[in-house]
């Protein structure tokens, strides 16, 4: 006996399917998954996953301008201030006689040492300029309270 085939729905279009178009395969649904997330189905990605297409920006790391012990044989000068020369890191490479005075933000330990056993110091740019805005900070305050002074003085006369 061969194969037997069914004669139900036979001389119709659909076979029972509504449209035509409702009985293609796997297609006719659009496809698994996010397929068509950004064309057909876009809608319904927006509305289950509001955050699927956000991209957050990758931030950069911020380079630092590093010098080393052995370029600091060039400067003249024995109190040196990196940040205004515009280096951020001070790092070991290197060896130096001279007694140094080193103002940074950052230092490795190594540089640390070397500067230490060399007979100077490192002080970090950022209490510098702390100490700085301080000393500003109590001349302005003497500033105002001899400007009141001498309005007083004035205002009497």
């Amino acid at each position: 006996m061969g194969k037997t085939t069914t004669k139900k729905m036979h001389g119709q279009k659909s076979f029972g399917y509504g449209s035509k178009k409702k009985h293609r395969g796997h297609g006719s649904k659009g496809g698994c998954g996010l397929a068509g997330s950004k064309k057909h189905n876009k809608f319904k990605v927006w509305k289950e996953m509001p955050d699927h297409f956000n991209h957050t920006k990758l931030k950069k790391k911020s380079e630092e301008v590093v010098i080393n012990i052995k370029d600091l044989e060039f400067f003249k000068e024995t109190k040196i201030n990196l940040n205004e020369l515009g280096y951020t890191k001070l790092l070991g490479n290197g060896e130096t006689a001279k007694k140094l005075e080193i103002i940074v933000n950052k230092w490795s330990k190594q540089a640390e040492e070397k500067i230490k056993k060399a007979g100077g110091k490192i002080e970090s740019g950022m209490k510098v300029k702390e100490e700085a805005t301080k000393a500003n900070k109590e001349v302005k305050t003497n500033d105002k309270a001899k400007a009141v002074k001498t309005k007083d003085k004035i205002d009497k006369k």
